[in-house]
């Protein structure tokens, strides 16, 4: 199995994702994660600060909510990260998908967030009332069963359909990970191509998509991530 792009998420979408193909549906904007995400972050400005759990996602949170870049200037995440999630991203590696997906429990990072705070709110102070019109996806619901991750193999897209994370062109450095492909060894081109993530401008039908459920022990944070695919 070996595809051009990965894309790695939920299977709670993979009903959406078949029928509207990837990207045809942004469940942070049609589902209205963003508006409910700022929610729960406010309750847990107003409840939670003095929880230790919420402390350490606090400014993570927060980057999250108004879609800002975050600096960490220590320990494992040290550097700059990307808390935009307007469109859907591909990974041209497939570990940076397989790890996306292993490690995000229900293969969004917002809605994740969203079912993190709900569950600290939840054990603060007891039930939440949350707006119905913006609590499309039935949190309460969501929170309660069980998904597993899955990968979505992309033989072929026109370049023209994506940008990179810096939101330039993707011509360039497509070219530029050919070129270093033929120049580094396996290994070596098998590390740096993790670095690579590419935004997608328009969506992918299902027919051009392969999906895989991820069957994993241990995690990337851990540095003993093991994982097989198979196909669904």
């Amino acid at each position: 199995m070996e595809h051009q792009f990965y894309h790695g998420t939920s299977s709670i979408y993979l009903r959406s994702i078949k029928k509207y193909g990837l990207g045809g549906i942004n469940p942070n904007i049609d589902y209205k994660l963003f508006e409910l995400l700022r929610f729960m972050y406010e309750l847990s400005e107003l409840h939670l600060l003095d929880c230790e759990d919420y402390l350490l996602i606090r400014n993570t949170t927060k980057a999250m909510v108004f879609q800002e870049s975050l600096e960490i200037k220590d320990g494992k995440d040290k550097g700059i990260h990307n808390f935009r999630h307007k469109n859907i991203y591909l990974s041209y590696g497939e570990y940076r998908a397989v790890t996306y997906a292993t490690s995000t429990e229900y293969g969004s990072e917002i809605l994740t967030r969203i079912i993190d705070l709900y569950r600290l709110l939840k054990n603060k102070v007891g039930q939440i009332t949350i707006p119905s019109t913006i609590n499309v996806i039935n949190i309460s619901m969501v929170e309660s069963r069980q998904y597993f991750p899955i990968l979505i193999g992309i033989d072929f897209i026109n370049p023209q359909y994506l940008r990179t994370e810096r939101g330039e062109p993707a011509e360039e450095s497509l070219l530029e990970i050919l070129i270093m492909k033929n120049l580094l060894d396996y290994k070596t081109f098998g590390e740096w191509i993790q670095l690579h993530n590419f935004e997608l401008l328009r969506p992918i039908p299902q027919s051009e998509l392969t999906f895989y459920k991820i069957c994993y022990t241990g995690c990337a944070r851990n540095h003993n991530l093991n994982w097989t695919n198979v196909r669904i």
